[in-house]
């Protein structure tokens, strides 16, 4: 405490003893009493507890223990580890950054079935699939309905014209002749347990911070907000954002230099500036509140604050206003956080439900309520238009994953610790884990990564003996080096030259960009096995990215390296067990711990490791031989990789390039025997 003379020179008699230790009742009125005592010992003595006195004392008292509650309980509100009031919680994650979510719906993916009519393959006159004609394309917000009443809508385009993930069996044939008449085609699309609601706002005349109040207290998020010239007000994390993300569908139209890649990329993703936007409120008592901005459509920013490119220009018929006064607070009525809605009634669409209640078993979900489809007609015969209304009634649907995941609004306890682990993180890539985790959770419409390395631009190979002497400026010196060995034998020489590249470790200057950071990428093709991914996946991995990066960094794409290997071993077994059932219980082991999913860039192999794997299955002896084969051109990754040099100690390093070990064929590159 800050006590002493500074403080007691407010006090006309001097050298009194001030106590600012009192917390409590109990202790202001002891130290009252002591102060009474030895300052004002003649004045007053009756510190009988029925005495007029005492009576003031402990009013005096009581005063300053509810002075010093209040003083204390508005400093712990205000420390978001410490508050406790649901208000100063919701208030204190706001000022934190943090969306509190009032409820969480249920996920799950339902199964949809179609029939397709068949026909004859393209050249053959026996030969029948399906015709693609007739495959449909629904349409994102598609509603289900379970069995206990808990409606499903889903979240993207379902099109089965894409091959990926689609099923296809035949459903019946010709009596006579046995020929496929229809086959059930089978999709999976994404849902999750909610219901659209929407509700109309008219507004007159323009009025700063325009607010929207939605009653529903399980407000999942809001789908769409229009005007009555059916203008788009985009939801922004703040006002003072202005660039926006959005995403259209990869068509030719659209992407002509993209659209081969429609089949990975579904979606690209572009940055849109507007100034209409809004963002989303928590209150109190969990209803939602949309906020829009505070400037107005129908008036130019240039009429109410100065436009700093073209004042005081000088030049012949300009608008020379230097000598204009403008008001300060005429910067907080431009479009600067967005515009409000101006004589105009605006649709909100949004997303309830959710809870506890949303979650449901396998097979639950099995009637299709409501369904539009995205499909051009014009070229359809009545003939054709029938078979396609036959089409379109045998739309099915199944869920064969149970929906889980709803649950209701967050406590105050997960409020708080939520709103302080995403403070920490402030929505923003700094370190290299950062870029890596926001390129590995892009969303899949606009393509997939599968694994992701970040470094710093160059710096893996200045650090490198052949990066550090193909430098202009380390040639002489390495000649230098050169001639300096030829008179030492092989120890003193190696010696030597490794020093030389120790010293000068991160001294290289290639002309990289040290701002700019390379993202190592690679993906999987519809077999799982790892592949570069494409253009139009890296167009819009750098766009994601730009939303969290730093403004300074640049950003590089860049494909990672793929070393295929096959692996052969021997191992001696116990007598009396089957030599065939041993040998697949190695095989499925080692696919098992060579599965993709355990690995990434960098990782090593330990041979160790995996001959204990090995020794470790029923029956097994001993391994008797174990060797890690290079496998590339062809089938396999064209990178050639030496696995004898880049073994130390029984550890097989990857080499310096960013590189991942792949097990690509494991039926086939696994070859074990029995000695």
């Amino acid at each position: 405490m800050a006590i002493n003379n500074k403080v007691n020179n407010n006090f006309r008699d001097k050298g009194k003893s001030i106590n600012y230790l009192n917390k409590d009742f109990k202790a202001f009125r002891e130290n009252l009493i002591e102060f009474a005592k030895t300052y004002f010992p003649k004045t007053h003595a009756d510190f009988n507890e029925s005495s007029p006195g005492m009576m003031f004392i402990e009013m005096a008292s009581y005063i300053g223990d509810v002075l010093g509650y209040y003083i204390d309980d508005t400093l712990k509100e205000s420390l978001m580890p410490f508050a406790e009031d649901k208000r100063n919680v919701l208030a204190l994650a706001k000022y934190l950054g943090y969306k509190t979510k009032v409820t969480s719906p249920a996920v799950t993916e339902i199964s949809i079935f179609q029939l397709v009519p068949s026909k004859f393959k393209t050249g053959t006159s026996n030969d029948f699939e399906p015709d693609t004609k007739f495959y449909l394309r629904i349409k994102e917000g598609m509603q289900t309905t379970s069995t206990n009443g808990v409606t499903f809508v889903t979240t993207e385009l379902l099109d089965f014209n894409e091959s990926e993930g689609r099923e296809i069996t035949v459903y019946s044939k010709n009596a006579s002749t046995g020929e496929p008449e229809f086959y059930l085609v089978k999709k999976t699309v994404k849902a999750i347990s909610a219901v659209l609601k929407e509700k109309e706002i008219s507004f007159g005349p323009s009025s700063d911070f325009a607010k929207i109040d939605l009653d529903d207290t399980d407000v999942i998020s809001v789908y769409d907000v229009r005007d009555s010239n059916s203008n788009k007000y985009y939801e922004v994390p703040y006002l003072g954002q202005e660039m926006i993300f959005v995403d259209y569908p990869n068509t030719a139209a659209n992407e002509p230099d993209f659209f081969q890649f429609r089949e990975d990329v579904p979606s690209i993703l572009r940055t849109l500036k507007t100034s209409r936007r809004f963002t989303t409120v928590v209150n109190e008592d969990f209803t939602t509140t949309i906020q829009f901005g505070s400037g107005d459509g129908n008036t130019n920013d240039e009429l109410i604050i100065p436009n700093f490119d073209n004042i005081g220009l000088g030049l012949v018929s300009s608008n020379d206003r230097l000598n204009e006064f403008y008001d300060p607070a005429n910067f907080l009525k431009t479009k600067s956080y967005g515009q409000s809605p101006t004589n105009t009634t605006i649709t909100v669409k949004y997303f309830v439900g959710g809870g506890i209640s949303s979650n449901v078993k396998k097979g639950d979900i099995k009637q299709i309520t409501s369904v539009e489809f995205e499909d051009d007609t014009a070229s359809f015969n009545d003939e054709e238009l029938l078979l396609r209304n036959t089409v379109i009634n045998s739309i099915a649907c199944e869920n064969e994953i149970p929906a889980t995941g709803g649950r209701g609004a967050e406590t105050i306890t997960e409020i708080k610790e939520n709103a302080l682990a995403y403070f920490g993180a402030q929505n923003r890539a700094v370190t290299a884990e950062d870029y890596t985790v926001r390129a590995l959770a892009m969303p899949a419409k606009f393509g997939s990564v599968a694994k992701a390395f970040v470094v710093q631009d160059s710096k893996l190979d200045q650090n490198s003996p052949s990066g550090l002497i193909a430098q202009p400026k380390k040639q002489q010196e390495f000649l230098d080096l050169a001639k300096s060995v030829q008179t030492l034998d092989d120890a003193q020489a190696i010696d030597t030259l490794d020093a030389f590249v120790k010293a000068n470790i991160n001294k290289a200057n290639d002309g990289s960009n040290p701002f700019s950071i390379n993202i190592y990428t690679l993906g999987y093709n519809t077999n799982k096995n790892l592949t570069t991914i494409n253009s139009a996946i890296k167009e819009n991995l750098k766009t994601y990215i730009n939303q969290f990066k730093m403004i300074s960094d640049g950003i590089n794409i860049v494909d990672g390296y793929i070393i295929n290997f096959c692996i052969n071993f021997d191992i001696s077994i116990l007598s009396g067990y089957n030599r065939r059932e041993v040998l697949t219980n190695c095989n499925l082991a080692l696919q098992d711990y060579f599965n993709i999913d355990n690995w990434t860039f960098n990782d090593t192999i330990n041979i160790n490791e995996v001959e204990l794997i090995l020794a470790n299955q029923e029956g097994v002896v001993s391994v008797a031989k174990l060797e890690f084969i290079n496998k590339c051109g062809g089938n396999y990754s064209p990178r050639s990789y030496n696995f004898e040099e880049a073994t130390r100690s029984k550890i097989i390093y990857p080499s310096l390039d960013p590189s991942i070990f792949e097990l690509k064929f494991p039926n086939q590159d696994i070859k074990g025997r029995v000695i």
